[in-house]
């Protein structure tokens, strides 16, 4: 005959196995296997060839002479493509060479920078070149 007691044994521990069973299952999407939106953003951000993106200079790095910029827009080949509609994505880019870095300098915070990105042999973001505009 089946107690009030052991019943309730009974349910605890279905409960407590399948909360167990529950938090094994792993991440929701398997490595290698997130949506289309996450790998998007991965591949924009390696800047493995050279790249054109609009930015907000954020500050100037005098440490490592390179900026921080709020990444607002990335030409995908085809069109200019906003990305202020997702969290900001601030970064630090290198300039080319020193007078690139002088230029940055006489710069106010918030000013619009049209740039062409490329990830250099150190795997820093290298600005290759400043574009006039989209």
């Amino acid at each position: 005959m089946v107690t009030l007691r052991s019943l309730t044994a009974f349910v605890f521990s279905l409960f407590l196995f399948g909360a167990v069973a529950l938090a094994q299952e792993g991440p929701a999407f398997p490595p290698g296997q997130q949506p289309d939106e996450f790998e998007r953003i991965i591949q924009q951000m390696k800047f493995d060839k050279p790249t054109r993106i609009v930015g907000r200079l954020q500050a100037i790095d005098g440490y490592e002479d390179a900026i921080w910029i709020v990444w607002t827009h990335v030409h995908d080949g085809t069109r200019w493509r906003d990305l202020r509609n997702q969290s900001d994505m601030m970064f630090k880019v290198y300039p080319r060479d020193a007078s690139m870095m002088d230029f940055f300098r006489k710069l106010q915070p918030g000013t619009s920078l049209h740039l062409t990105v490329q990830m250099d042999a150190d795997g820093n973001r290298r600005v290759l070149s400043l574009d006039e505009g989209a």
